[in-house]
C-alpha cells in the first residue's frame, strides 16, 4: 500500500513535471509587459487582444505564452495541477486495488491520528457511491492531510452554497496521509510484523530483563553515562577537546 501511493504521487508529479518543462521558458521583464499591457488595453479597450496587446510585448503572442507556463510551473498552480493528475490516475487504476485492501487490512492508532482511521472507514462505506461528492448527512473527518494545498482541492462549495467534500480526492489526500503516519508508526496494522503497534516493537520481557538486554546491547543502564559516552565519541570524531564529564562547553 504504501508503495502504491507513493507511486501513484512519484508518477505525478514526473508527468506535470515534464510537461511543463517542455513549455517553460523564463519570461524577464514582467513588470515591463504588464505595464505595456496595461497601457496598450487602456488606450485601445475595444480592440482586439491579437491587435491591441500583441504588437507591444516584445516577442508578441510567444511571450505571452510563456509567461503562462512559467506561471504554471511554480507554486500554488503546479502543486494543484499535480494534485489533479494525482486524482485521475487514482481514479482510473489504483483505486480498486487499495479500497479492497482497506477491506482486509485493520488500522489502530494513536488519538492523534485516529481521524485518518476514521476516514478510512468513510472510505469504504462510500466505496461504491457514484456521486462527486459525500453526501450532506455523512460526518466527514478533517484530518492533516486534508489541509493546506489539499484543502482547495478536496473542498469545494456546491451551487447553492454549501461547502462539499469531494470524494476522490479525499481519498487520495486519505491515501497520502495513511502512508506518512504508516511510515512513523503513528498508525499501523493489526496482526503485522513491520507496520505492527509500536508497542509491540519492545520484547514483552523488557522491563522484567533489563540489564541481560542492555548488556547484549553493549550499553550502559545510566542514562547519564551514556550520553557522556556519546558526547565523548562525537567530541573525539570532530576533533574537539575533551570536557570533564557531565559538563557542557
Amino acid at each position: 500500500m504504501i508503495g502504491t501511493v507513493h507511486r501513484i504521487g512519484a508518477r505525478a508529479e514526473k508527468k506535470v513535471t515534464e510537461e511543463l518543462v517542455n513549455e517553460f521558458k523564463r519570461v524577464a521583464g514582467k513588470e515591463t509587459i504588464l505595464f505595456k499591457v496595461a497601457e496598450a488595453s487602456l488606450s485601445r479597450p475595444d480592440g482586439a487582444v491579437r491587435d491591441v496587446v500583441f504588437p507591444v510585448v516584445t516577442g508578441g503572442e510567444g511571450t505571452l505564452r510563456d509567461l503562462v507556463a512559467e506561471f504554471k510551473s511554480s507554486g500554488s498552480t503546479y502543486r494543484r495541477t499535480v494534485q489533479t493528475t494525482l486524482r485521475a490516475s487514482y481514479t482510473r487504476h489504483y483505486r480498486r486495488g487499495l479500497i479492497r485492501l482497506l477491506g482486509v487490512l485493520a488500522f489502530r492508532s494513536s488519538n492523534t491520528h485516529r481521524p485518518v482511521v476514521e476516514a478510512l472507514a468513510v472510505i469504504v462505506r462510500h466505496a461504491n457511491d457514484c456521486g462527486t461528492y459525500y453526501p450532506l448527512g455523512e460526518d466527514v473527518p478533517a484530518h492533516r492531510g486534508v489541509s493546506g494545498d489539499w484543502a482547495d482541492v478536496v473542498y469545494r462549495t456546491d451551487t447553492r452554497g454549501r461547502r462539499r467534500v469531494v470524494r476522490m480526492a479525499y481519498e487520495v489526500a486519505t491515501f497520502q496521509a495513511l502512508r506518512d503516519a504508516l511510515k512513523c508508526k503513528d498508525i499501523w496494522v493489526t496482526g503485522a510484523d513491520r507496520w505492527r503497534n509500536p508497542d509491540e516493537d519492545l520484547p514483552a520481557d523488557f522491563e522484567s530483563r533489563r540489564t541481560e538486554h542492555y548488556r547484549e546491547l553493549r550499553k550502559p543502564l545510566d542514562p547519564a553515562a551514556f550520553i557522556d559516552e556519546l558526547r565523548d565519541e562525537l567530541r573525539s570524531e570532530l576533533g574537539l577537546e575533551q570536557q570533564p564529564t557531565g559538563q557542557w562547553r
